[in-house]
Order: C-alpha cells, then structure tokens, then sequence
C-alpha cells in the first residue's frame, strides 16, 4: 500500500492550483507593446491552436516536475519485494522406489537430485534450508540452517526405499520447523513465529499413514504453506498397479488448503524450471519501502523533457 513517511509535506502541493492560475492569467492577458516585423506569416501562426499547444507543453512538464519533487520531499513509499532473513524451507524429497523409472531421461531419481541442487543454489544463503526425505516412512536429513554444503552433500547421498508416506514428509517437515508444533493444542500460530515453508516433490500415491490431507490441514494451522510438484508422466496411473503415477488430485488440495501452489513436471527441463523459479521466489515478501529516489529521479527527468522542449521550439525574433 502506498504511504508516505513526512505527509505534511504533502500541503506544499497546493501551490499548484496557485501556480496554474497564474500562468493561465499571464497567457490571456493582451499584450501591451507594438512590434514591427516582416514575416507576418509566423506572427499569424502564433494565434493557431497547434502553437499554443507546442507552448504549454513545456509549462506543463515543468508542472509535473515540480509536483512530483514536492511528493519526493514527502517521502513516498510502496509495497516493495524485500528477502525475509527469517525465513526457513523444508525440502521434501521422494526417495521411493518408482523413482527408478526412466520416463524422465535418465531416470527421475537423478532428474530430482540435480533440479534440487538447482533449488539449494538458487535460494539466498541466509535463508534457512532443511532436507526431508520419504518413501515408506520420512526422516529429517538435514535440520535447518545456513549450511549449504551438509544439503548439497545429504542430495548426493540419498537412496531409494519401498512405499510413499506423503503424509510423513509432511509430518517430519513440519516438527523441524521452528515456532511449529503438531500437537493440536499448541497449533495455534504464534505471530512472532518466523516464516515458513515446505515444498514437496512426489512421484507416486499416498500409500502410508498418516493421511496427507490431514497433515496439510495442520500445516494450514500452523501458517506454513505447501507447495507441491508431481513428477513423471501419470501414463502408469491407468495400470493394474493403483499406485502408480502421482496422485495430482491430492497434491492439489495439499496446496490449496495450505496457500501453496501446485506443479507438474513431466520432463527434466520442466523439473529444473519449477525447481529455480520456486527458489529464486520463495523467502521474499513484499513491505512497504522507501521510494523517494524513484520520484526524484521522474522529477528531473520532467524537468530535463521540459528544458529540452522549450529550447526546440524557441524561435528569437
């Protein structure tokens, strides 16, 4: 929301009118001498409408300058994005079997090890960052902090296990961060807690407990948002094997619940994309910041056209 820092300042704007007033009386009033001159050409072309207009131009630019240098002494500001130091990612990684699979080129294991290092390397380096990792059942590979290499290294060390607990990443996820709790009677947000978030890459179906949609739900009470990215192409959902493919309808409403986003990602190129575009996003906020540079600079600008303007339409008689 825009604001302003010295409002007060504000009041010098109505010498405007004031001035405005006077440069229309001085135009108006009939002029008083007597002028002797050849080319009554050009002095007929001084009552045409187009002249007058090249002549207020400048008056007018002059105008908007001088207005926007009495704003700039207000001190203006404007919601501005601003990084957010305090503010800590969960990392949660897919480390099931099906990640084997090779429909994502050269397998969607290794697609996601390197979209992550994209991730980790695109985030700022004060943010916190922590890594979790599920298959069957989830564990906290890295708690958060600071520390890019123990991320970095724990991503190049990971292996495949049997099952996908979506709802346990969530679950670890959230009992890493700080300020958060699971219990249901301490689930209430405290306002000085700093801000978080999760964001979740699967390739399969919720076959585990606990339920996700029930972990979002306690995500969403604790103010942390889930974004979500499904991976692979979802042709193995129509097999025998009903656990097959991501489950896009849930990892939807994991993130709507919670205020996150979804995506897809059915190719590396696609993976890496959403990876760096959450990481150079995520950890920003908008706050209102100061604009005055900005202003003043429109200001003399203004006055520079305004200058530029008049010397190119003067004519010395």
């Amino acid at each position: 929301m825009f604001g302003f820092i010295w409002q007060l300042c504000l009041l010098i704007l109505g010498l405007i009118p004031l001035l405005i007033w006077w440069y229309v009386r001085n135009v108006k009033r009939p002029g008083g001498g007597v002028a002797f001159h050849t080319d009554l050409a050009f002095f007929q072309s001084l009552k045409s409408p187009r002249f007058a207009k090249r002549r207020d131009i400048p008056v007018v630019l002059f105008g908007l300058a001088l207005a926007s240098s009495m704003v700039a002494f207000a001190r203006p500001t404007a919601p501005l994005p601003m990084l957010d130091n305090r503010t800590t990612i969960m990392l949660a990684l897919d480390v099931s079997g099906s990640m084997r699979n090779t429909d994502i080129a050269p397998s969607r294991f290794v697609a996601a090890q390197e979209a992550a290092r994209a991730f980790v390397k695109q985030l700022p380096s004060d943010l916190q960052l922590g890594l979790v990792t599920f298959a069957g059942s989830a564990a906290v590979n890295v708690a958060p902090g600071t520390d890019r290499k123990a991320v970095f290294d724990a991503i190049d060390s990971l292996y495949m296990f049997r099952g996908t607990a979506i709802g346990a990443g969530i679950r670890e996820s959230l009992g890493a961060l700080p300020g958060r709790s699971l219990e249901p009677s301490k689930q209430k947000l405290d306002p000085n807690a700093p801000r978080a978030i999760i964001v979740l890459m699967t390739d399969g179906r919720n076959n585990r407990e606990p339920d996700p949609l029930e972990m979002a739900e306690i995500a969403k009470q604790n103010g942390v948002p889930v974004y979500t990215i499904g991976l692979g192409t979802q042709s193995e959902a129509n097999n025998s094997n009903p656990y097959a493919g991501f489950d896009p309808e849930t990892l939807i409403s994991i993130a709507r619940s919670t205020g996150g986003k979804y995506f897809e990602a059915k190719s590396a190129g696609q993976l890496d994309q959403v990876f760096r575009s959450l990481g150079s996003s995520l950890g920003w906020v908008m706050r209102p910041g100061e604009i005055t540079h900005l202003v003043a600079t429109l200001a003399g600008l203004l006055l520079l056209c305004s200058i530029v303007f008049s010397e190119t339409n003067r004519r010395v008689i």
